[in-house]
């Protein structure tokens, strides 16, 4: 696989090379509503129903940033994780994904990953 993503909740993974694995996970196990980590990018994703946004990696290096390439170990940092975690459970993510894409000028097709 060219793109992985690894979803917040269970445990698969995905294929997030744009063929909408993501988007039918979510639909399948979240209710529409999906938290995942996209392994090649570094950097996490929300998603609720076609919609799509970036936030920033539950997982940094040993300076406590996120890598802007692949190679470096990384550890899973326990607030960013933390944040994530209660945008799950307090059904946050759909907020989250609208203010993200408010105040962004990247834009994810829908259906996309």
């Amino acid at each position: 696989r060219d793109a992985e993503a690894l979803p917040a909740i269970s445990l698969y993974v995905l294929n997030a090379a744009g063929k909408g694995e993501c988007t039918k996970h979510a639909y399948k196990c979240g209710g529409g509503a999906g938290v995942y980590f996209l392994v090649q990018e570094c950097v996490g994703l929300i998603m609720h129903g076609q919609k799509a946004a970036y936030v920033h990696s539950p997982y940094v290096d040993f300076y406590g940033e996120t890598p802007q390439y692949r190679g470096r170990p990384l550890n899973l940092d326990p607030d960013r994780y933390r944040i994530l975690q209660s945008l799950w459970s307090g059904h946050l993510v759909r907020e989250k994904v609208i203010a993200e894409r408010a105040s962004t000028r990247q834009v994810i097709i829908p259906n996309y990953y």
